[in-house]
């Protein structure tokens, strides 16, 4: 079972890559503790398989560091808080910081009272939806995640340019099986050639992304901000929105659920995979499976065309030139 490895790769030890992604960002001006954070949680994209927005991604925050566009050094601060929600200042930084801060104060909330909700805004890219629905599951939580950046819509442009890439997770705690996580783009790349063969397809995830610019950027205030005042940092254009509910005090009863819920996956698995295909998983099946495996075995770090024509293995090498530190391979 290859898990989708690139067909011409290397493997990076997971304890390797994260060392090189951690002393990319301390070149790049972050303090020792927010560089191991985020080496933390690019390296956990990789291992998933999340490639797009795993340790790829180093090229493009570390240029955004050294080049003033987002706060190295943001204080994350609270905006406004009640007992069943927190709206979470990024301070013009990137959006992880703020976002981790504003999940994990959600699940205390919801811990407690049932439900909560966490928002943030003033900063920029927040990754992966999925990592802030896994602290949720993590907890014994279903969690909701989307995140929005601030746009100003032209009536000169058509509709199918509206929709923007604000991503969305899902994510639903199981017992002992993993839990049943979505994690994806609002957009499959619209074109007019798209929306000519499937129509339907588009309008849905028009919704979705349009959901999103909702929820993650005016009613967090990310939109407000922006009227209020820009940010000095130019790379600040984002909000995220997170639902939080404690799966213990909406079951009826939960080890009957979680049992379920099991029994639900399993099942799920067992079909028969789509075309192409060695087997069947539910969403996040796999993520969990590879992030097992290449624990052990390493991370596959292709050579092949992957963001913007470079491939992964090019993108780190340039990492590595432009900041002076050794690849790890």
């Amino acid at each position: 079972m290859n898990h989708n490895i690139p067909e011409k790769h290397i493997r990076v030890p997971r304890e390797a890559m994260h060392q090189f992604v951690r002393a990319a960002f301390i070149k790049s001006g972050l303090s020792d503790e927010d560089a191991e954070f985020m080496a933390g949680i690019l390296v956990a994209g990789d291992l998933r398989g999340v490639f797009s927005h795993g340790t790829i991604m180093t090229l493009n925050y570390t240029s955004q560091f050294r080049q003033g566009l987002v706060n190295p050094h943001p204080q994350i601060s609270l905006m406004q808080e009640t007992p069943t929600s927190v709206t979470v200042d990024g301070d013009g930084g990137l959006g992880y910081r703020a976002s981790f801060k504003a999940v994990e104060m959600a699940v205390e909330k919801a811990k407690a009272v049932g439900m909560a909700v966490g928002m943030t805004n003033n900063h920029g890219h927040f990754g992966s939806a999925g990592h802030y629905t896994r602290v949720a599951v993590k907890a014994g939580c279903i969690g909701i995640a989307n995140s929005s950046h601030f746009r100003i819509f032209d009536s000169n442009e058509s509709i199918l340019n509206a929709h923007g890439a604000s991503p969305i997770s899902i994510g639903v705690p199981a017992g002992k099986g993993d839990p049943l996580i979505i994690d994806m783009a609002s957009s499959p790349g619209v074109s007019h050639d798209f929306f000519a063969q499937m129509p339907a397809t588009f309008f849905k995830m028009l919704g979705f992304g349009l959901v999103s610019h909702a929820l993650g950027g005016i009613l967090s205030g990310m939109v407000t901000r922006q009227e209020e005042q820009a940010s000095l940092w130019k790379g600040v254009n984002q909000g995220a929105f997170f639902i939080v509910v404690d799966a213990a005090q909406m079951a009826s009863d939960l080890p009957t659920y979680q049992r379920q819920m099991d029994e639900f996956l399993v099942a799920l698995g067992k079909m028969q995979p789509p075309p192409g295909h060695e087997r069947a998983y539910a969403p996040g099946g796999i993520e969990a499976e590879r992030e097992r495996l290449w624990s052990v075995e390493g991370i596959p770090v292709g050579d092949e065309p992957a963001w913007g024509g470079a491939s992964h293995l090019e993108i780190l090498q340039k990492v590595a030139a432009e900041l002076d530190i050794e690849t790890p391979w």
